[in-house]
Formats: structure tokens, C-alpha cells, sequence
């Protein structure tokens, strides 16, 4: 079974620069010796929310926190 292990920011970005200069996910992968699913969720992950780490628990990247701090009920 292989090991999993986080990707650290140097490589996420080397990464998101293969894919922006036209290198496929395959390509990619091969090239870094990473599976091509967290390629796929990486480059996923950042054509979203235009970053490549992820956000804290209880945050959605495109509205901020899910709760509502406002909330009077």
C-alpha cells in the first residue's frame, strides 16, 4: 500500500506551473512521481479558489465561514 504524505508548497507550485505552461495531468505526474489523482485534485482545488492549500475546517473558500456569527436566532 502506498504511503501517503503531504505535498510541501514548493512542490504544489512547481506543480500548478507545469499544468499553466500546457503539461498534462500525465505528463505531470510521471515527471514528479506523483499520482495523477492529486495532481488532478490540486489543479482542481486551484482553479476554484486560486490557491493550493486548503482551507481551514468550517470555511468554504468561495463564502467565507459556513456559520453565521450575525445570527440572532
Amino acid at each position: 500500500m502506498p504511503q501517503r504524505r503531504q505535498l510541501d508548497p514548493v512542490l504544489k507550485g512547481g506543480i500548478i506551473g507545469r499544468l499553466e505552461t500546457g503539461q498534462t495531468q500525465t505528463e505531470v505526474s510521471g515527471a514528479l512521481n506523483v499520482a495523477q489523482s492529486v495532481i488532478s485534485r490540486l489543479w482542481r482545488r486551484f482553479e476554484d479558489t486560486y490557491t493550493c492549500t486548503r482551507s481551514p475546517m468550517g470555511h468554504n473558500a468561495a463564502s467565507g465561514p459556513i456559520f453565521d456569527l450575525n445570527s440572532t436566532t
